[in-house]
């Protein structure tokens, strides 16, 4: 074979020879312009890359509230938010400077995170925004994201009632007195009240953060409205109010008002009419005393009531009408008696008082049948809890729901504190250990009204057993509350009101549902299942230093194994059709053997 042509082949191999040359010559000449074009091209690739794996997801680095979320999408980002608004942080601890902090639950004051928003806001971090709505992530941008918060400012109010009961003190006026033939000012007093702004603020920026607020509770002064200033020029008016006594008549019968008692009925008058009256006898003080010194004159208004017999019969007993003093005529009178020259004696006048709930409003209601009743029975020598629960049945006493209403326990009885009447009992703690608070026993309440809504057929909005098994309750149909966390509640869903009777009959505790509901209930309940035993036994017991008890007492609480109940309800109408069905699962935890070693 002849070879190739050496004149057809150099030709070519030069031409490429010399393109690769002037190529080399030209990136010797344009060196870093080339490396910064390589770089830019894998650069802008790898950003594109980027952009379109975090097209629906955060940024690398991102926080929300402390907890990095890069690369979650909305959803896992929204189910972190809500997770951070979850144990010690979705409770404020508030110094109200007594022994112990108030544990305010966020949810009782309406505080509530806004998980969806939180989830936009870190899509977002780190994000720059350029024509034609392109959304684009670039490194070195904000990163950490704080919770979105929203509170109900009307929750936020109401929920602070336990914490007004520590904090808030009136102010008090400035008033006269008399003593030694002598007029005196008894000086005014600035009150103080919970600063709400202020402290829902700080509530709101320890939450945002992921954290729980625990700190002081803010105040603000509260000026009276009457100062010492304004009692003391309006004092040398009083010589003209206690110059005689005034005499209160009302039928045959007459009652006099000594210059002393009128002085310490008096306050100086902030009305359109100072000028005339500079003092008066329109004020709460006033009226409270006048109400005890006529008392025989007034006939008040009884309400109709709504039995339950022994045999579940329902009585009801008439509602009456009343005869009152008609208080703002008669403080308008002593003002005018008490500054004019004529006798003072004055005719007290009455005025007609009718009843809230008069025999008419309960026939027209229906309240002539028992729905249910439910008796649970308690030891009356535990004197605090009995007082509990005695309270708790006096709270929700008497109460109507409407059709189509629903009924929350926790806002019937309101907050548990001292002064509202709760005594410290026995509670089941976080730790599922007994320990003293304020308001023990109030849940056996809660299981008594759980029960006569179960057999009454009324659904059931929202129930949550106790974390450990009382033997002493109906199995699986126990119910626990906790002011502002743990609520029971239920709907009346039928066309008629229904009315809550409770009351105590020495160690029973019986709650009524009144109103005929036309319901059927049968039911069953599991075996337990899932047992657990305690983690420590008789062997091994949990010590605790307890302070109630005096040095060297020991007592032993026994343990209780853990288990699981579940009781499901069938509820037909009185033709027997099945209106609903539902089923109520209970989990207990073990109760640890415990030795309480006095301290």
């Amino acid at each position: 074979m002849d070879a190739p042509s050496p004149g057809v082949r150099q030709p070519v191999e030069t031409a490429r020879r010399g393109r690769r040359h002037r190529i080399a010559a030209w990136y010797r000449r344009h060196i870093w312009t080339a490396t910064a074009l390589l770089i830019a091209v894998v650069l802008g690739a790898g950003l594109i890359a980027l952009q379109v794996a975090l097209r629906d997801r955060a940024g690398p680095g991102v926080t929300v509230a402390g907890v990095g979320v890069g690369g979650m999408d909305a959803a896992r980002i929204a189910a972190v938010a809500r997770e951070r608004l979850t144990g010690p942080v979705a409770v404020a601890r508030l110094d109200t400077g007594g022994e112990e902090p108030i544990c305010l639950p966020l949810a009782q004051v309406g505080i509530t995170v806004d998980a969806a928003a939180t989830a936009e806001r870190a899509l977002a971090a780190g994000r720059r925004r350029f024509p034609l709505g392109l959304s684009v992530w670039l490194p070195g941008g904000r990163t950490d994201v704080r919770l979105r918060v929203r509170v109900d400012g009307t929750a936020f109010k109401q929920g602070l009632e336990a914490v007004r009961a520590e904090i808030d003190v009136p102010a008090e006026d400035a008033r006269l007195t008399l003593g030694d033939a002598a007029v005196s000012v008894v000086p005014a007093r600035t009150g103080r009240e919970v600063d709400v702004l202020t402290l829902e603020r700080a509530i709101l920026t320890a939450v945002e953060t992921g954290r729980s607020y625990d700190g002081p509770v803010p105040t603000v002064a509260v000026e009276p409205e009457v100062s010492t200033d304004a009692a003391e020029a309006r004092a040398a008016a009083a010589g003209v109010y206690l110059a005689r006594p005034v005499t209160l008549r009302y039928r045959s019968r007459t009652v006099a008002l000594s210059p002393a008692q009128m002085a310490d009925m008096l306050a100086v008058n902030t009305g359109d009419d100072a000028d005339a009256y500079p003092l008066t006898f329109h004020n709460r003080r006033a009226a409270k005393e006048l109400r005890r010194l006529l008392a025989f004159a007034e006939t008040p208004p009884v309400d109709a009531t709504v039995e339950v017999g022994d045999n579940g019969a329902i009585h009801i007993t008439p509602s009456r009408s009343g005869m009152v003093l008609d208080m703002p005529v008669l403080m308008d009178q002593l003002d005018e008696a008490a500054t004019g020259g004529g006798l003072r004696t004055i005719f007290v006048a009455l005025t007609p008082a009718f009843p809230k709930l008069s025999t008419a409003d309960v026939e027209s209601m229906g309240l002539s049948a028992l729905g249910s009743q439910f008796t649970t029975y308690f030891d009356p020598r535990n004197a605090a809890r009995a007082t509990n629960i005695a309270r708790a049945a006096k709270l929700v006493d008497g109460t109507v729901v409407e059709p189509g209403a629903t009924f929350s326990l926790n806002a019937a009885m309101g907050p548990r504190t001292v002064n509202r009447g709760f005594d410290h009992a026995p509670v089941i703690a976080a730790d599922n250990v007994l320990r003293q608070g304020v308001g023990g026993g109030i849940c056996q309440y809660a299981t008594t009204l759980f029960n006569a809504v179960f057999f009454a057929g009324l659904p059931v909005v929202e129930r949550r057993p106790h974390t450990l098994y009382i033997s002493h309750y109906p199995v699986g149909r126990d119910a626990a509350v906790a002011w502002g966390s743990v609520d029971f509640k239920f709907k009346n869903d039928s066309r008629a009101p229904v009315m809550i009777r409770s009351w105590i009959d020495g160690s029973a505790l019986t709650v009524a549902l009144v109103g005929r509901t036309g319901r059927k209930v049968t039911y069953t309940t599991s075996d337990f299942y899932d047992v657990r035993r305690p983690a420590h036994g008789k062997s091994d017991p949990r010590v605790i230093h307890d302070g109630d008890l005096g040095p060297g007492i020991v007592r032993w609480e026994r343990g209780i194994d853990g288990r699981s109940v579940r009781v499901t309800r069938t509820v037909r109408d009185g033709g027997g059709e099945v209106l609903f069905r539902d089923t109520f699962v209970s989990r207990y935890e073990p109760m640890d053997w415990v030795k309480r070693v006095g301290s």
